[in-house]
């Protein structure tokens, strides 16, 4: 772990000036690097290249620039290793050289850029902390942990702090000092997103699969709903649509002909065939790579 504290950027020279924090390492990454789509799919980049068109670089830093959300990695194919930088918020991120992770970290610019915006980032007294997480490790460690690691730095605990005249044993006795609200651990490829109460005997229910499907734990999971919190028990589901705002056997996709022949349907998982209502025992949900599914759960 990285921590940085930057702040305030100076400017009587000025000069508008972005801070950056560069990783150099002996990789031979291709000019070849990895961004995240808001915390889930990573997206293949390349060094003034896109799939799409010919590229003009006329910006040879700001036109490799990426957002990255929480994590970025360069691989070496020949050595089967994988250097990786998560986040603890959004930056924007590139490999400019090969070998190299760059984020920039903060930035104070005294002119704007002719672009249409009409204003300057000239951000007076502003301080940036934060911290960088940081591995290195065989490809197929490396996806589990930053995969792991990523959830566990979105959704890091906060510590809170009281005065209290009381012995620490004394307050072990009279709280409980542990609550676990599932009664078994899910598999490591399913997250459970949201656990929302709708109102009474009602929860909204949001379960997501982690891993693509080029990754390691990247088979589909199955996951008994029946007994799997410890403060109640499901009785029945009803599948809805992603954003939880109706039925998913209710939805009826646009069907588009495309020229690869790709987006044709969305097949079977989209239009809500056996997937509508199940009651218990034996709610078992299945879960795909990078799958979300939304539930509204009765419980008792």
């Amino acid at each position: 772990e990285f921590e940085f504290t930057i702040g305030p950027i100076p400017f009587q020279d000025g000069l508008g000036k972005e801070v950056v924090s560069r990783f150099s390492t002996d990789l031979d990454s291709s000019s070849t690097w990895y961004t995240d789509a808001n915390g889930r799919e990573m997206q293949k980049r390349r060094l003034n290249y896109r799939p799409t068109w010919k590229f003009n670089s006329t910006e040879p830093v700001a036109g490799n620039y990426y957002p990255v959300n929480s994590r970025i990695f360069i691989r070496d194919e020949s050595k089967d290793v994988q250097f990786t930088v998560l986040t603890d918020r959004s930056q924007g991120g590139s490999s400019l050289n090969n070998g190299q992770v760059e984020l920039m970290l903060h930035r104070r610019c005294l002119y704007g850029d002719g672009r249409g915006v009409g204003e300057h980032l000239n951000e007076t007294g502003l301080v940036v902390r934060g911290s960088h997480f940081v591995s290195l490790d065989h490809t197929s460690n490396a996806t589990v942990l930053h995969r792991e690691l990523g959830e566990a730095l979105m959704l890091m605990p906060w510590l809170a702090l009281l005065p209290s005249n009381e012995t620490y044993p004394s307050y072990k006795d009279k709280y409980n000092m542990e609550y676990a609200g599932l009664t078994m651990d899910l598999p490591p490829q399913v997250h459970l997103l949201t656990l929302e109460l709708l109102g009474d005997k009602k929860i909204l229910l949001r379960l997501e699969h982690q891993f693509q499907a080029d990754e390691p734990l990247n088979t589909p999971v199955n996951i008994t709903l029946d007994n799997l919190f410890t403060a109640f028990k499901i009785a029945q589901v009803t599948e809805l649509t992603l954003g939880g705002n109706a039925d998913l056997s209710s939805v009826h996709r646009l069907q588009w002909n495309t020229k690869d022949k790709e987006g044709m349907g969305m097949g079977p998982a989209w239009n809500g065939n056996g997937r509508q209502v199940l009651k218990a025992p034996g709610i078992v949900v299945s879960l795909s790579p990078m799958e979300i599914r939304t539930f509204e759960a009765t419980i008792e």
